[in-house]
C-alpha cells in the first residue's frame, strides 16, 4: 500500500489520461512531428557551429564563403526550429484546453448522475474546487508536459547518435553518469507528489469554508462569530502554507540538484576533449560541437526532471478529479422498464411496507404502509426527526428504500422513468432556491417555454404579483436566492407561484408556508385549495392550522405510522395527534 502511494503516477490514471488525448488526436500527432522538426534543428546547430569552427584558421580568407554558408545555414535551421516551436505551441495550448474542456463536462456531467445521497454526504465546495481548480492545475501540467516531452525525448535521442558519431569515448561517458539526475529526481518528484495531494485537499477544503462563511454570513454576524470563523480558517490557511511550501521546496531543488550533476559531467567532457585537442586526436570544432552537446544532452534531462516534478500537483488533481468520476452513480434509465402512468389526473399513491435507513443499522422508516387515494390531500404530520420527509426524498427517489414498495397508480416508482416521475410531481420545499435570473425565468423554470400569460396568471392566483409590480424592472428583474431585499415570505410565493405555473398533477408542499404572514398565509391556501381540487396532494407542516381541512392526515412516529385519519377523527381518538393539537391550543395557537 505504501508503494502504491509513493507512486508519482500510477498506471491508471496515465491510461485514462492518455484516453483523452484520443480525441484531439491528429493535433497531438502534429505537435509531436513538430516538436521532432524543433529538436532535431536544434540539435544540428551544435554539429554545423563546430565544422564552421574549424574553418577558422590562419588560412581563414581561402575559406570565408564557407564559414559564411555556415553562418547562413545556421540562422536558417534555427529560423526553422524557431517556427516549429512557435506552432508547436499554439497546438499545445489548444490540446491542453481541450482536454480540461473535456474533463470539466465530465466532472459536471457526472454531478448530474450522482444520486441525491452523494450531494448530502459531500461538501458543495470541495466539488467546486474539483471542477474548476483541480481541471485548472492539470490544465497547466499539461501545457508544461507537451511543451517539453516530445522535444526532450527527440532532442536526447538525436544529441546521442551525433555524440556517438563524433566520439563514442565521451558520449559513453556521458551515458554513464546520466541515470544519477533520473534517480535524484525521481526521489525527490516521490516525496513532492505527497505534499502536493495533500495541499490539493486542503486547497479543497479552504473552498468550501469559504462558500459557507459567505453563504451563512448574516448567521456569523448574529452570533458574533468573526474571531471564531477568522481563527479556523487561519489555522487551515497554515496548514496549507506549511504542505505547499513543503512541496515547492522539494519541487525546487530537483533542477539545483540535477543541474549540480549536470556540470560534472560538463566538466569532465571538457577535460577529456582539452586532452584529445592537445594530443592532436581531435579538433576544436569537434570538441566545441561536444560541449555543446553535453550541455545540451543534459538539458532535456533537467527539463523533463523539472516537468516530472511539477506534474505532481497536477496529477494529484487528476487522481481526485477520476476517483470523483468514478463515484457510484444513479442507475441509467435504459436499465429500468418504464411504462406510461395511465390517467395522470388520478393519481394514487400507496406505500406498503417501507422500510428505509440512511446509516445502515439505524432504520428512519420502519414498516411504513398508507394510502393517498386520487385526488385526496394528505397530511404528514410528527415530531422532528420522525420521518417526514424522508417519506418525500422517497418518493422523488431521490433515495432507494431498503424494502418495501412505493407504488403510483399501482405501478412501483422503479419502473416509472424518473423524467416522467419528476414531471408528475411538483415539490415546494421549506429552502427555497432561485436560479440567477429574471423572475420570469424563475417562475418558468420548470417548463423554459410556458407563455408569459400562463406565468402572470400563476403569479396573480398566488398573490406574488403584488411584490412583483413593486420590483423596479417588474418579471425583467434580476434576482437570486442571496438577495436580501426580497424577503423570505416573498421567496416563497414565488416558489409557489413556480410549481403552480408548472402545473403538475401532484403537489407536495414541505413546510411551504412556514415563511408568509397570516394575511399571504390565508391567499396561498386559497390558490393552494384550487390547484389541489382534483389532484393528489400531500403537505408537510408543523403549524397544524394549515392542515385541518385535509382529506387525510398521516402521524409518523418514530419512523411508524402512528395513526391515519381525517382531522374530527384523530381528534376523538385522543391520540398522538389530539395531543399536539392540544398542546398548541387548537386552532387559536400556534
Amino acid at each position: 500500500m505504501s508503494k502504491k502511494k509513493a507512486s508519482v503516477i500510477s498506471l491508471n490514471t496515465l491510461k485514462r489520461l492518455t484516453g483523452y488525448f484520443g480525441r484531439t488526436g491528429a493535433l497531438a500527432v502534429l505537435s509531436f512531428i513538430l516538436s521532432s522538426v524543433f529538436a532535431f534543428m536544434s540539435m544540428l546547430i551544435p554539429y554545423y557551429a563546430g565544422e564552421t569552427i574549424d574553418l577558422l584558421g590562419p588560412d581563414i580568407g581561402n575559406s570565408m564563403d564557407a564559414v559564411v554558408r555556415g553562418v547562413i545555414l545556421i540562422a536558417v535551421i534555427a529560423a526553422t526550429g524557431a517556427v516549429s516551436q512557435l506552432i508547436m505551441l499554439r497546438i499545445n495550448n489548444r490540446i491542453s484546453y481541450d482536454i480540461i474542456e473535456s474533463l470539466k463536462n465530465d466532472a459536471y456531467g457526472k454531478i448530474r448522475r450522482l444520486p441525491v445521497s452523494y450531494i448530502d454526504r459531500n461538501e458543495t465546495g470541495s466539488i467546486q474546487s474539483l471542477v474548476i481548480n483541480d481541471c485548472e492545475t492539470v490544465g497547466d501540467g499539461l501545457i508544461l508536459f507537451l511543451n517539453q516531452f516530445f522535444c526532450g525525448i527527440v532532442s536526447i535521442l538525436v544529441t546521442l547518435v551525433i555524440m556517438l558519431m563524433l566520439n563514442w569515448k565521451i558520449a559513453l561517458y556521458v551515458i554513464l553518469f546520466t541515470p544519477v539526475s533520473f534517480i535524484i529526481s525521481y526521489l525527490i518528484s516521490s516525496g513532492s507528489y505527497k505534499s502536493f495531494k495533500k495541499s490539493s485537499e486542503i486547497r479543497s477544503s479552504q473552498t468550501s469554508y469559504i462558500g459557507e462563511a459567505c453563504s451563512r454570513f448574516r448567521e456569523g454576524k448574529v452570533y458574533d462569530l468573526r474571531a471564531n470563523t477568522v481563527s479556523a480558517f487561519n489555522e487551515l490557511n497554515e496548514e496549507y502554507r506549511k504542505t505547499s511550501s513543503k512541496a515547492t521546496f522539494l519541487s525546487s531543488i530537483t533542477n539545483p540538484s540535477t543541474r549540480f550533476v549536470n556540470a560534472l559531467i560538463y566538466a569532465g567532457v571538457a577535460l577529456i576533449g582539452s586532452l584529445s585537442v592537445i594530443s592532436g586526436s581531435m579538433t576544436v570544432g569537434i570538441m566545441s560541437a561536444l560541449l555543446m552537446y553535453a550541455n545540451q544532452f543534459m538539458k532535456p534531462f533537467n527539463d523533463l526532471s523539472s516537468v516530472f516534478t511539477e506534474l505532481s500537483d497536477s496529477f494529484a488533481c487528476l487522481d481526485r478529479l477520476f476517483r470523483f468520476l468514478d463515484e457510484e452513480e444513479i442507475v441509467p434509465e435504459e436499465d429500468t422498464t418504464p411504462e406510461t402512468i395511465k390517467d395522470k389526473d388520478n393519481v394514487r399513491i400507496e406505500f406498503r411496507d417501507v422500510s428505509f435507513s440512511y446509516v445502515k443499522g439505524k432504520q428512519v422508516l420502519k414498516n411504513v404502509s398508507f394510502v393517498i387515494e386520487p385526488g385526496q390531500s394528505a397530511a404528514i404530520v410528527g415530531p422532528t426527526g420522525g420521518g417526514k420527509s424522508t417519506v418525500i426524498n422517497l418518493l422523488l427517489r431521490y433515495y432507494t428504500v431498503d424494502s418495501g414498495e412505493i407504488l403510483i397508480n399501482g405501478r412501483s416508482i422503479y419502473d416509472i422513468p424518473r423524467h416522467e416521475l419528476r414531471q408528475l410531481i411538483g415539490l415546494v420545499a421549506q429552502d427555497n432556491w432561485f436560479k440567477n435570473g429574471t423572475v420570469m425565468e424563475n417562475i418558468k423554470y420548470g417548463d423554459p417555454g410556458m407563455s408569459d400569460d400562463k406565468a402572470f396568471d400563476a403569479a396573480a392566483r398566488t398573490g406574488a404579483d403584488s411584490f412583483i409590480d413593486n420590483l423596479p424592472s417588474r418579471y425583467s428583474e434580476e434576482i437570486s436566492g442571496d438577495r436580501d431585499d426580497i424577503s423570505e415570505g416573498q421567496k416563497q410565493l414565488l416558489s409557489i407561484t413556480r410549481i403552480m405555473a408548472y402545473d403538475p398533477e401532484v403537489i407536495i408542499l414541505d413546510e411551504a408556508t412556514s415563511s408568509v404572514d397570516i394575511l399571504t398565509e390565508i391567499r396561498i391556501q386559497k390558490a393552494v385549495r384550487e390547484l389541489l381540487n382534483g389532484r393528489t396532494g400531500i403537505i408537510i407542516a408543523h403549524r397544524l392550522k394549515t392542515i385541518v381541512d385535509c382529506d387525510k392526515i398521516i402521524v409518523i412516529e418514530d419512523g411508524r405510522v402512528a395513526e391515519t385519519g381525517s382531522h374530527s377523527e384523530l381528534i376523538s381518538n385522543g391520540g398522538f395527534y389530539a395531543g399536539l393539537f392540544e398542546a398548541y391550543g387548537g386552532l387559536g395557537v400556534e
